[in-house]
């Protein structure tokens, strides 16, 4: 009499007792497993593992009694155990299978993309739970709910071979999803990637899928990652605890530079990249709906394994406590600053941290608690101290005649070649006046694509009506063209009452989306020192002081005109006029869809082939808003003896004002007390047009300044002191008698 075929282990009697004594269930033809359930999750307890004549593989506690291990291997050669095999193609499927929606039905193919592994079926339950069943093919032709023999396999592994990073999903949902937008072999996928707040980051790379319950990520084949040719991986788990908890066991098995992409609060439950983002990380930014939640590095933090653990053995052979060392391509990633006694991450030179702080950080990804013991046994050059240098390449730099860590790291954004116009059109609607718009464009392009210079102004952005696009050019375009970290956002708040200055710290650009309080103006004057200075002092929480380069360039904006104070010889701000005519709401939803379709890349294009660029030593250029600040920055002092000095200037006789006779005149002409200091009406008075001559001489019978206009000055240049109080006491005038004289 022939052998049974058999379909499923509890079709065998002993196997049914056996397994319903230990509370085990079947996953495949020959595993069972006793499951402890946690929330949504399961966790393996035991795994038992039967062979094919009937022997039992499991941990002792769950072991089968001598008289069940007889009755198994009696009842074993009974049946005939069939082999799993691979299919090309979804034929003879079961009926749960065949009735299903292709939506979901999950393949899993193998390296080459030919052979079908593995299905797994999502079955959606009454309660809005969902299952995931597996189905493998097996030698008798019948498909079974049951999970391969051995190890998982990853969902997507035909992706691999063409890649050399990768995403790693919890599930095959997620991963599914994630490569459909970056395959882009539909307008709708092109389109989905396009709109996905990190379709730029998730671009470029293989995204897989990790099945069997976050509790359980050793169940899964990780080999297959370093065997096809993988660098460097990014775990996406989902946003919940037993999610968190796989990923240092996963990162264990990679043996590679690993990142884990980890979803906060800010987002739901269980959350994954094939959901869609919360609405309340969209707003509405001149009109148009707009990404304004965690930027993707901001998400990312490092997870790559540390140690090894190498096996020791007494004299007698017995193990004994093993040898931990460190792994290569961790101990490239970490790096220790002398001058600052922190330690940085190389590949994320944004983290930096303290040693005890760093020890506790690495434990989880460490077979020690003391890592960094480690890593300073082990020599990889000196770096002395941090510096942030867009003007050099490279992390391991020399600064000041002294080894660095770079802590500048280049935007992610490659130019190509575009036309573009909806660019240039945006900029001619913003700045109507075109020179004006001249100076923006060279402004744009030089801290787009030179970020070796650094311009010595920075833009002032004002206008009363809102929603003019001030926004979206400092932060959605200049913003993302340099990076995302390489810009800041302080409020009003942290640049004048905030006790930390590291907004400003490792920063090519500064957007301050309002710097008028509605009473003061502290914000603007705090900037101004931040844009001339060469090195900034950082105070950050929990960390020690430090001093860094300066290469922040500032884009102030603000929706009030109100009585900003403005000098004549500011070097500081360029302030061109801006639109108050709001684009129309078509204008700005195209501009934003060429923005979000490439049209950052050809910015950079334009920008990298602009060649007019601003020069370190220039000056902020003149322009008539700015003119027009300065007179209105005047007091009413400052005004009327500005006004007497273009008055005198303009007199073609020689003519002297003493500065006691101005400050007399000047108290009268305002009807009451002046506050400003003899030097604020000489200043005045030299923007415009009068020269101050010497140091205070005996004139008028006390000592005191003397201001002359310029056919005075032919007269008593290079006169010393003496011949000089005499030539000029003919040329004094009272300041009443100047308007008389020029009428």
């Amino acid at each position: 009499m022939g052998k049974k075929s058999v379909s499923s282990l509890t079709e065998i009697p002993a196997v049914r007792e056996y397994l319903s004594r230990i509370g085990a269930e079947p996953r495949s033809l020959l595993t069972a497993v006793v499951r402890e359930v946690q929330g949504k999750y399961w966790q393996d307890i035991a795994v038992i593992r039967f062979s094919r004549i009937g022997a039992v593989d499991c941990p002792s506690a769950w072991a089968p009694t001598e008289s069940e291990a007889t009755r198994l291997i009696a009842q074993f050669e009974e049946y005939d155990f069939p082999v799993q095999t691979k299919v090309n193609a979804l034929t003879n499927l079961p009926k749960p299978l065949a009735e299903a929606e292709e939506s979901k039905i999950f393949k899993f193919y193998d390296a080459e993309g030919q052979s079908i592994l593995m299905v797994q079926l999502r079955v959606d339950q009454p309660d809005g739970d969902k299952n995931y069943v597996p189905y493998t093919y097996w030698s008798d032709g019948i498909w079974r709910a049951a999970e391969p023999e051995g190890l998982l396999p990853l969902w997507g592994l035909d992706q691999l071979k063409h890649n050399s990073t990768v995403f790693i999903h919890e599930g095959a949902k997620a991963a599914r999803h994630a490569a459909w937008m970056v395959k882009g072999e539909t307008r709708e996928a092109r389109e989905a990637l396009a709109a996905h707040p990190w379709g730029e980051e998730l671009s470029g790379a293989a995204h897989v899928g990790w099945i069997g319950g976050a509790l359980s990520p050793a169940r899964t084949d990780w080999s297959v990652m370093k065997a096809l040719g993988i660098k460097r991986a990014y775990i996406v788990s989902d946003n919940d605890v037993a999610g968190l908890q796989a990923v240092p066991q996963i990162s264990r098995a990679l043996r590679m530079p690993t990142f884990h992409i980890q979803f906060t609060n800010e987002w739901p439950a269980s959350f994954d990249l094939a959901d869609a983002f919360p609405d309340k990380m969209f707003k509405n930014i001149d009109g148009m709906r707009h990404y304004v939640g965690p930027a993707f590095r901001s998400c990312m933090h490092p997870a790559t394994w540390a140690t090894d653990q190498i096996p020791n053995f007494n004299d007698n052979g017995n193990p004994i406590k093993p040898t931990i060392v460190l792994r290569q391509h961790f101990k490239e990633m970490w790096a220790f600053i002398e001058e600052a006694d922190i330690w940085v991450c190389t590949e994320m030179p944004e983290i930096m941290r303290s040693e005890e702080v760093a020890n506790k950080m690495l434990s989880a990804f460490s077979d020690t608690s003391l890592t960094t013991k480690l890593l300073l046994k082990t020599y990889q050059g000196r770096s002395t101290k941090i510096c942030y240098r867009p003007d050099i390449k490279g992390r391991i730099v020399t600064d000041r005649s002294t080894s660095a860590i770079n802590l500048h790291i280049p935007s992610n954004i490659k130019p190509i070649k575009g036309d573009p116009a909806p660019w240039l059109e945006f900029l001619a609607y913003m700045f109507p006046v075109e020179a004006e718009r001249k100076e923006v464009e060279r402004w744009c392009a030089t801290l787009i694509a030179r970020p070796e210079l650094r311009m010595e102004y920075g833009l002032l952005l004002v206008s009363e009506a809102q929603g003019i696009g001030k926004t979206t050019l400092g932060s959605e375009i200049l913003g993302r063209l340099v990076g995302d970290h390489n810009v800041g956002f302080p409020s009003e708040k942290a640049i004048t009452e905030g006790a930390f200055t590291d907004w400003i710290a490792q920063k090519r650009l500064i957007v301050v989306n309002e710097i008028y309080s509605g009473h003061s103006w502290k914000a603007y004057n705090t900037l101004k020192s931040y844009i001339t200075d060469r090195d900034v002092t950082v105070n950050a929480k929990f960390r020690q002081p430090y001093i860094i380069d300066n290469w922040a360039h500032i884009i102030a904006c603000s929706n009030s005109m109100k009585a900003l104070r403005m000098e004549q010889d500011d070097r500081r701000w360029y302030y061109p006029r801006i639109s108050e005519v709001r684009w129309k709401p078509e204008k700005f939803k195209a501009f934003y869809n060429w923005l979000a379709s490439g049209g950052l890349r050809i910015i950079a294009h334009w920008a990298a082939n602009y060649g007019n660029y601003v020069k370190p030593s220039e000056r902020a250029p003149m322009t008539q808003r700015k003119k027009d600040m300065i007179a209105e920055s005047r007091t009413e002092a400052q005004t009327e003896v500005a006004a007497l000095a273009e008055a005198a200037a303009r007199l073609e006789q020689p003519s002297v004002l003493l500065m006691k006779e101005v400050e007399m005149w000047a108290r009268t002409a305002v009807q009451g007390k002046i506050y400003d200091s003899s030097y604020e009406l000489r200043k005045a008075m030299k923007d415009s047009g009068m020269f101050q001559i010497g140091e205070r001489m005996f004139l008028g019978g006390r000592l005191q300044y003397a201001m002359v206009n310029e056919a005075a000055m032919a007269k008593v240049n290079g006169l010393g002191d003496k011949e000089l109080v005499a030539a000029l006491k003919p040329f004094i005038v009272k300041p009443s008698a100047v308007f008389e004289q020029t009428m």
